[in-house]
């Protein structure tokens, strides 16, 4: 058995030393010990069963390495793994895997350690006939104080850096609970300055390794609410059509909770999971933190869910795998990058390229990983696999696409700090579209992830009707460029103004259609958290133009109820609970629907203040009232409406179900064409200026609550008239 305390000097390792030595032996591998069974083959070695031929009633598992194709680096790196063991033996963790000898030879190494009969929990899992969420909390507790014994050794933490289902291996073939944390091949000792080696599991790396910022303790924390994810629901959380799929995905934490096989899971395992899959490291939990979360105290008999549906997507994802491929973890090279800002996007030419470039592989990419998180919907986890290779270099033989390779620009629309948005055509086609170019030179590593969680969330709703749509996405080096559809009949407010007459089956029947569009979103787990007329956008100049949702800089999946803590909206239009600084999530959206209401049945917000002080200080109080004058003649009905919308407790706040089924919305549209409100459209036109300058939307930052403009977002129009704005560079003309 090898000494704890005898640690390796990488430096001096000659031809047959052994770690047995320690014991006073001189013997070889072959001498101590006898191979049995072959487990599997790699490119650079086998994996045996073995005996120690002086206690042969003990089974070990031994990885030959052939050292004659090893690298040097790789060669080191053996060494470097053992090191990290033998200090991790100093644990005595009963639930990680042990070093138990070690030979140098100088055509190979011999690495014995304990061996794992039970194969990985995942293929366990599979294999169950019942499955609770008791039992999957079990587990996770087991894997979570694994990896808080690992990131407590003194004075350097050791972190893993491949957390992933093939290295949580079982110790006993009958025992669920055996679990062996293995595979320290590319763990590391965290000093002062971290990390920034790109190295991992696709699937399970964090999204600071992607983008090559030192990191420390928190990527396995990450990995950790990958394999809890796939521990309660079966999947894994973060997948993709390609690898560029994939990536923008982790990089904007892009999960859903499908409610196929998540809607009876506790909302304290959903908390969890959501506190550990966040792109904010400093926000992310820690082990200790995670083991003190409330689904850890939460009595036995409150964890009933059923699982059995997760055993089915097991059962999918281990026939998915293979060891050659869907196993292996990767460390990438500068010449052969994990992640390429001239590759990241899916525009429908490239995304053929992707298709072509891998099927030159050969059958090595059709193994998977996961299934593709694909649509708006979130009721069902669509199941294509992943269908990129983590064996070689995913960029290789891929071509390099740019914006400017597609489209061309033509007339500046809007403009904000760092985003503009454009009127471009498309070089093939000459059709027209909408693309917001965002500059990237003074972005921090959060204003790229709320673009990416921008395109992520716009992705999911493609198809959806009241979406204006996203058509292609490009990360270049310089700037993000955000394709969608060119909505050229402005916002809401130029459809009412240009009306001869107006009455209040107009403004129910724009109510039903924005109730209908937020649904949409709320039913697909999306808080847009910006809502506001300026964000209802006609498809042209017709009177029965689509009225579309744009603009989701601001929009976030809601994971579980109150679980959003970003404060963020348009001053008029934000709900209470945010400037109180109040966990929210969807509700805010439907205060948001009522200040629009307001506005659409009397030309005015409830809330219109001209120091800012006072306006967020009547929102907090909900100090609102219907001016006599102005309401005397609009129907109880509608009024009703906004009362149960305008409530400052969002618990009492009225529901979208609610608000679709109230009598306004079903109401004769007969009596309501009899309602006029040409009073409330000349308002309109008189407050029209002032609202779009109140319309900007802001983040609230600190703890003095300054509000921000939002740096992604182009809020200032060019010209009152779409088509008449600046000119693009030179550069992009052509």
């Amino acid at each position: 058995m090898v000494d704890p305390q005898q640690r390796l000097d990488l430096g001096a390792v000659e031809p047959g030393y052994s770690l047995a030595r320690s014991f006073g032996m001189e013997l070889s591998f072959g001498q101590l010990y006898e191979t049995d069974q072959r487990l599997r083959s790699g490119s650079f070695g086998t994996v045996y069963t073995c005996r120690h031929r002086l206690q042969p009633e003990a089974t070990y598992a031994v990885k030959i390495l052939d050292r004659r194709r090893l690298l040097k680096k790789d060669d080191d790196a053996v060494f470097r793994e053992v090191d990290i063991l033998q200090e991790i033996l100093q644990l005595s963790h009963p639930h990680v895997v042990r070093l138990i000898d070690f030979f140098v030879e100088e055509d190979s190494l011999y690495m014995v350690q304990d061996y794992a009969p039970g194969g990985d929990v995942f293929d366990r899992l599979s294999k169950r006939k019942t499955y609770h969420e008791k039992d999957a909390r079990e587990l996770a507790q087991i894997l979570l104080e694994a990896v808080r014994a690992l990131h407590g050794v003194k004075p350097y933490p050791i972190i893993h850096r491949d957390l992933k289902p093939e290295n949580l291996l079982l110790q006993s073939p009958s025992d669920d609970t055996s679990i062996l944390l293995a595979d320290f091949g590319f763990a590391r000792h965290v000093q002062d300055k971290g990390c920034q080696t790109r190295c991992g599991t696709p699937a399970f790396v964090a999204p600071e390794i992607l983008l090559s910022i030192p990191y420390k303790c928190s990527v396995d924390l990450w990995s950790v609410g990958c394999l809890l994810y796939m521990l309660i629901g079966g999947y894994p959380p973060f997948a993709g059509k390609n690898h560029r799929d994939l990536f923008r995905k982790v990089r904007a934490a892009d999960f859903v909770f499908h409610d196929a096989h998540w809607k009876h899971v506790s909302i304290a395992a959903k908390q969890l999971i959501s506190n550990l899959l966040t792109v904010r490291v400093d926000k992310r939990w820690t082990a200790a933190h995670a083991l003190q979360s409330p689904w850890f105290r939460q009595k036995t008999t409150e964890l009933s869910a059923d699982l059995s549906g997760s055993i089915t997507e097991l059962k999918k994802f281990r026939a998915r795998r293979s060891w050659r491929v869907a196993k292996t973890a990767l460390g990438w090279a500068t010449s052969a990058p994990f992640w390429n800002p001239d590759a990241i996007s899916f525009s429908q030419q490239l995304t053929q390229w992707d298709r072509d470039a891998l099927q030159v592989k050969g059958g090595a990419t059709s193994a998977a990983s996961s299934p593709t998180v694909e649509g708006s919907g979130t009721s069902t986890p669509p199941s294509s696999p992943l269908s990129s290779n983590p064996g070689t270099p995913l960029t290789s033989r891929i071509p390099k696409i740019k914006f400017a390779n597609m489209y061309t620009l033509k007339t500046k629309l809007r403009k904000g700090s760092y985003a503009t948005v454009w009127e471009c055509q498309h070089l093939e086609t000459k059709e027209t579209f909408a693309v917001k170019v965002i500059q990237r030179k003074e972005l921090q590593p959060k204003d790229d992830e709320a673009v990416l969680n921008e395109v992520a969330i716009m992705q999911s709703l493609m198809g959806n009707k009241y979406v204006v749509q996203l058509l292609d996405f490009y990360e270049e080096e310089d700037c993000f460029y955000i394709v969608m559809e060119y909505m050229t009949g402005g916002d809401v407010f130029d459809r009412i103004v240009e009306k001869t007459q107006y009455t209040e089956k107009d403004a129910r029947d724009l109510t039903l259609i924005l109730l209908k569009a937020v649904s949409s979103l709320h039913q697909a787990g999306i808080a847009h958290r910006d809502l506001k007329p300026q964000n209802l956008l006609l498809e042209s100049k017709l009177n029965n133009a689509r009225i579309k949702l744009g603009d989701f800089g601001f929009a976030r999946r809601v994971h579980t109820p109150e679980s959003l803590t970003t404060r963020v909206g348009t001053p008029t239009y934000v709900a209470p609970e945010i400037l109180k600084n109040i966990p929210h999530d969807q509700r805010v959206d439907m205060w948001s629907v009522g200040v629009i209401i307001y506005v659409l049945l009397v030309g005015y917000p409830p809330f219109l203040e001209d120091s800012q002080s006072d306006l967020f200080l009547k929102i907090r109080t909900c100090d609102w009232k219907f001016m006599e004058n102005d309401w005397k003649h609009i129907s109880k009905d509608a009024k009703a409406l906004i009362k149960g919308l305008l409530v400052s407790d969002p618990k009492e706040r009225w529901s979208m179900r609610e608000a679709l089924r109230c009598s306004w919305i079903q109401q004769d549209p007969n009596q309501l064409s009899s309602v006029n409100l040409s009073g409330s459209l000349r308002g309109l036109r008189h407050q029209r200026n002032r609202l779009r300058s109140l319309a900007k939307a802001f983040i609230w930052m600190g703890k003095d609550s300054r509000p921000v403009e939002a740096k992604t977002q182009a809020q200032d129009a060019v010209s009152e008239v779409f088509g008449k704005g600046s000119k693009p560079p030179g550069k992009h003309t052509k």
